[in-house]
């Protein structure tokens, strides 16, 4: 395994260059209205609401219970090669954060119908542009909408009274879905229906989750294999987790997480995996002697998807700052000279050791996957060159960036 630590030269790109498009928090960007465009063109993209198009297919809904959906650019050369993204964008659990407080990009369907063509521009892996995006601009990609509020965990059709609909009082006749779960699955079995994502072992994924999606897609890593067990038996399958690497057993005195008066990151898991009525990876979840919600932790989570006897058998690329700057804003950890957020900043980087494919900082940023900081880096040692090494299965490296050293 190669081991790259990068100096301070290299943390400019890293802490000076704005991400693009969508958010990771909770607001939710600002986009401009569709603009209609022709199918082939390279940054034309399909919408697809896989429950107006088949019965079996109704669960899969945003919180409000209009349908979730994904927007999807074929490739232009007929590549065998799938970028497949879980967006990312908060969540809330009425607790730590507040259902009211989502911004509605967030909560509901996207507003191009099902089957329209409109131009977007999406950055990073999703980028169609060659100089940008070399490994992977002829791919077929995908965007997951997120609309489920869940870090697309929620596994149920029943609807729960939040925050956000406080005129319910009878949660059988209104309130908010849950249901991730059913918005990812329903997603990949629309792809491989109508769209050419074929599972015969000749075509090649690579499943990416930012933020709240890269939660969202460790705990829907089995059902992903499921849904394609040819591929996933020939190899065909890569995850990039970005920016979704949190600590359990995390609890210091005084830091109280979110909008809460709960300082154990255990008891927040628990909180949200009740709210949402969410299920995790089931590898994780029948082998872990403790509460199954505490597979949303990847610091227990990763070495069921990467081990070959005991998990999946996935290869794994993490890119996590150990000093991520939603964990830290969320752990109040955002002072300087707070010896909490050093600890924290440890633990991160210890438990950080087990990734043989690694891209890491200790700047204080979020994602880079699917936003203009895909270049962050230096030549050679950027994170876009190291994407492209994980899918081209070439030696697993871990590259850091002004890191220093812990006791």
């Amino acid at each position: 395994m190669n081991a790259t630590v990068v100096g301070f030269a290299a943390l400019c790109l890293l802490a000076a260059v704005p991400g693009t498009g969508r958010a990771d928090g909770n607001g939710g960007a600002a986009e401009p209205p569709p603009e209609p465009c022709t199918p082939g063109e390279l940054d034309c993209w399909l919408t697809v609401k896989p429950a107006e198009i088949d019965g079996r297919w109704t669960d899969a809904r945003c919180n409000d219970g209009t349908p979730a959906g994904y927007a999807f650019r074929p490739s232009p050369s007929g590549s065998n090669a799938w970028v497949i993204l879980f967006e990312g964008g908060g969540s809330c659990d009425d607790l730590t954060l507040s259902c009211a407080q989502r911004g509605e990009r967030l909560t509901t369907t996207s507003p191009v119908g099902n089957g329209e063509w409109t131009r977007a521009t999406r950055g990073g892996v999703l980028n169609p542009r060659d100089d940008v995006n070399p490994d992977f601009h002829a791919a077929n990609m995908v965007q997951l909408h997120y609309c489920s509020s869940d870090q697309w965990t929620g596994a149920t059709s029943r609807r729960r009274i939040t925050s956000a609909t406080p005129q319910c009082t009878d949660e059988g006749g209104c309130g908010w879905y849950f249901s991730g779960r059913a918005n990812a699955q329903a997603a990949i079995e629309s792809l491989r229906r109508d769209h050419g994502l074929r599972d015969d072992g000749s075509q090649r994924v690579l499943f990416v989750g930012t933020s709240a999606g890269g939660f969202g897609l460790a705990a829907n890593a089995q059902a992903m294999t499921t849904l394609l067990p040819a591929t996933h038996a020939a190899d065909g399958l890569r995850f990039v987790l970005d920016g979704a690497f949190a600590l359990d057993g995390w609890n210091v005195p005084g830091h109280y997480i979110g909008n809460s008066e709960v300082t154990s990151a255990d008891k927040v898991a628990l909180q949200n995996w009740k709210f949402w009525r969410a299920s995790f990876d089931t590898f994780c979840e029948g082998e872990i002697e403790r509460h199954p919600s505490l597979c949303t932790f990847l610091s227990i989570d990763y070495a069921y998807l990467t081990s070959p006897t005991e998990g999946l058998g996935l290869k794994v690329l993490l890119q996590n700052s150990t000093l991520d700057s939603v964990a830290i804003a969320r752990l109040k950890l955002e002072q300087p000279d707070d010896p909490a957020r050093e600890a924290w900043r440890c633990a991160m980087t210890e438990a950080l050791d087990a990734a043989p494919w690694l891209f890491s900082s200790g700047v204080s940023y979020h994602t880079l996957t699917a936003t203009n900081r895909f270049n962050a880096g230096t030549d050679g040692n950027r994170y876009r060159d190291l994407l492209g090494e994980f899918w081209r299965d070439e030696t697993p490296r871990r590259i850091v960036l002004g890191n220093p050293p812990c006791p």
